[in-house]
């Protein structure tokens, strides 16, 4: 089952890559705050996938959360190069938001056994 998660997560960072550095379309929605909601949605999925693509869980995993956490560094890195695109603070914020909820209620839900 470890194959099949890792696959779901590699196939995520081609989508969130591809959507993150391609030309955002002309009617996106524009909801106050949803492009946060979308950074914290966004990277509490990853931190999912990536924990179930793991023999450990990831909190014993400090490499997994580093390299995930220097994804979502990345991406606001290129996106402030791209002239189609802005670089916000406050999205990394919502990256790393979003991968501390995982953190620390992973545990406690012991998501790892339920699936």
């Amino acid at each position: 089952m470890i194959k099949v998660y890792r696959s779901a997560f590699f196939f995520l960072i081609i989508f969130v890559s591809f959507s993150a550095f391609s030309v955002p379309p002309e009617t996106s929605i524009s909801l106050l705050y949803f492009d946060k909601f979308l950074h914290f949605t966004t990277f509490l999925v990853l931190s999912i996938f990536l924990d179930l693509s793991s023999s450990k869980p990831l909190l014993q995993n400090k490499l997994y959360i580093l390299l995930l956490i220097s994804y979502a560094l990345l991406i606001e890195v290129v996106q402030y190069f791209l002239t189609y695109r802005d670089a916000e603070f406050l999205d990394f914020i919502f990256d790393l938001v979003g991968i501390l909820v995982y953190v620390m209620f992973a545990p406690k839900l012991e998501i790892r056994h339920q699936i």
